[in-house]
């Protein structure tokens, strides 16, 4: 019994290693040899028949063919090679006779043969759906391809295969939307896109930007890729604010400063004085502002300064009451400084001041002395010495200049003659640079991005 078994046993081995190679030529040869590519468009030969709907009636009967069907005409011929019309639909034969279904290509138009070889569209006018996509057919039973209108609807098809499309196309000179879900040409409408929102108007068109777009008594501005902006937008210096449906509020009041463009503090020491509102006239001349730590003291003045420089929009600033160095002053000194001063200031221009700065700076860095100021502390970080070279402007202007970034805070002295005669110089060319001449709470809030506290010291935003 035993010697029986072995032989089968290896016949069986021998018939499974047989089909394991088999199997594994197979997979070898499917992997170099590529299968062949399933045709899904069959290309007609050209003839002289244009349009296929002008095909000649035939009179016959159905065969079958195998699996296929052939017409064969009264007079026992079969059909082959052409367009025909029986029993009131319009079918094509091919070279041997059978007729063909699917998509085929005629004198490079599409068709589309149903099942059993009708034609679409010759008495099917209009949408099919076939693989999860939609097609039209036109009378002659072409299928639209590219920009195409039914009836006053625009929609897009596919060039090659005549699906229709939805989306952003541009056609010819412009971009336009069809939907989703209907495909349907979008007008008169916002399109919301990857979160932003483009109008196209009555004709399809997507409107261009950079520039305006008034609709009704609203108006919108479009960015250089056609969106519409929201929140603040600076043009030529000027600020717009726009709500988040794209609209321009004219009530909402920017203050011109743009936050991706670099920006200096100028600041002015020791006055108001007698040269402090022709520095105004050139600040204002060039759209710029400046903080103003004024001296107590001599407000009362210079009034028509000091109320010049809070209509202009420059920021108002404490520097005492009469100069002393804070660190030798007592808490309730310091106090009578800031609040005489404050209220001079307060009184000469309508409001108080927003900052105050410690005379030569001393206590900058003193808790006991910032926590008696009660307002935040200013201190600098480009220092021209001004003072120092009353007689030589050009070293005033060579510090700004030649030190100058985005986010400092530059000390001068308004009292010296030699200082408005650089800053003359000094205001211009900051301006011609790309710097935006700001307050020092501006400077805060857009390059610091942060809101200015008591009793802290600050030195620059950079």
């Amino acid at each position: 019994m035993l010697g029986r078994e072995i032989p089968g046993r290896v016949r069986s081995v021998k018939k499974f290693c047989r089909g394991i190679l088999a199997f594994v030529f197979c997979v070898v040869i499917c992997a170099v040899l590529p299968l062949p590519a399933r045709a899904e468009v069959v290309q007609i030969r050209k003839a002289a028949l244009e349009n296929v709907t002008k095909a000649e009636t035939l009179q016959g009967v159905w065969e079958k063919d195998g699996d296929e069907r052939v017409f064969r005409k009264t007079d026992g011929s079969l059909v082959k090679r052409q367009w025909f019309k029986a029993n009131g639909n319009i079918y094509y034969a091919d070279a041997a006779g059978h007729r063909l279904k699917g998509w085929v290509r005629y004198r490079d138009n599409l068709y589309y043969l149903r099942k059993k070889g009708a034609l679409q569209g010759a008495l099917q006018t209009g949408w099919m759906e076939k693989g999860g996509k939609r097609y039209y057919f036109k009378k002659n039973g072409v299928s639209a391809r590219g920009f195409f209108f039914i009836g006053q609807k625009g929609y897009y098809f596919d060039p090659d295969t005549g699906a229709a499309l939805s989306g952003w196309f541009k056609i010819g000179k412009y971009e336009r939307y069809f939907s989703k879900k209907i495909f349907r040409m979008i007008r008169d409408y916002w399109v919301g896109t990857d979160g932003k929102y483009y109008y196209v108007d009555q004709n399809g068109r997507k409107k261009e930007g950079p520039g305006w777009l008034k609709l009704g008594d609203k108006q919108y501005y479009l960015d250089a890729s056609g969106a519409r902006v929201t929140g603040t937008l600076f043009l030529d210096g000027k600020g717009y604010y726009f709500k988040k449906n794209g609209v321009y509020d004219p009530s909402v009041k920017v203050d011109g400063v743009d936050p991706s463009r670099p920006m200096v503090a100028l600041t002015f020491d020791d006055g108001p004085g007698i040269y402090t509102e022709r520095l105004l006239d050139c600040l204002k001349k060039n759209d710029a502002k400046a903080t103003f730590f004024m001296v107590g003291s001599n407000v009362p003045y210079y009034k028509s300064a000091v109320k010049k420089m809070a209509d202009m929009g420059c920021e108002l600033g404490n520097h005492s009451y009469s100069h002393a160095s804070f660190t030798s002053l007592s808490n309730a000194s310091i106090a009578s400084e800031i609040s005489r001063t404050s209220a001079n200031i307060r009184q000469a221009a309508g409001r108080g001041p927003t900052l105050a700065r410690l005379p030569y700076g001393n206590g900058h860095a003193t808790s006991r002395v910032l926590s008696a100021l009660g307002l935040p502390s200013i201190y600098w970080s480009i220092d021209t010495r001004d003072w120092a070279n009353t007689g030589n402007p050009a070293h005033t202007v060579s510090e700004v200049l030649n030190n100058v970034r985005s986010g400092d805070i530059v000390l001068m002295h308004d009292i010296h003659y030699s200082t408005i005669v650089a800053a003359e110089q000094i205001i211009p060319e900051l301006k011609r640079r790309g710097y935006q001449l700001v307050t020092v709470s501006q400077l805060a809030n857009y390059k610091g991005k942060t809101t200015l506290q008591n009793g802290r010291t600050y030195y620059h935003f950079r």
